[in-house]
């Protein structure tokens, strides 16, 4: 059970993560609307109030996913760690069944599309 609570967390500090950075552009956005001065540098020049704002955003966001969705994300890693994952070798031969299918769908279909190009050359030429 503690493996499947440490990926779940990850989860949602990735989450959180991939806020932050949203959060932080489209905070830009609205402070440099009201003028590029407001937005002043506070630990360095690379980390600016835009960034202060997007990272509370973020926090407040993986708190709110952790708190909204933390028992169905636990029942979904739960139903994950139960799945019977393929082998590498299924894998491969599975891949390989996939790209020839899709070779010979991409050739049928080539020359639908060859055979159609030239009916159609032979009936508007008529």
């Amino acid at each position: 059970m503690g493996g499947v609570a440490r990926y779940v967390n990850l989860s949602f500090i990735a989450c959180g993560l991939i806020g932050w950075i949203v959060f932080a552009g489209a905070s830009k956005f609205v402070i440099e609307l009201f003028g590029a001065s407001i937005n002043r540098p506070l630990i360095g020049v690379n980390f600016r109030i835009a960034d202060l704002v997007g990272l509370a955003a973020g926090v407040m966001l993986a708190v709110y996913l952790k708190r909204k969705y933390n028992t169905w994300a636990m029942e979904v890693g739960n139903e994950l760690s139960r799945v019977t994952w393929p082998t590498w070798s299924e894998t491969r031969v599975a891949t390989i069944v996939t790209i020839i299918t899709t070779v010979i769908i991409a050739i049928i279909l080539g020359l639908f599309d060859y055979i159609w190009a030239q009916l159609s050359t032979w009936i508007y030429g008529l």
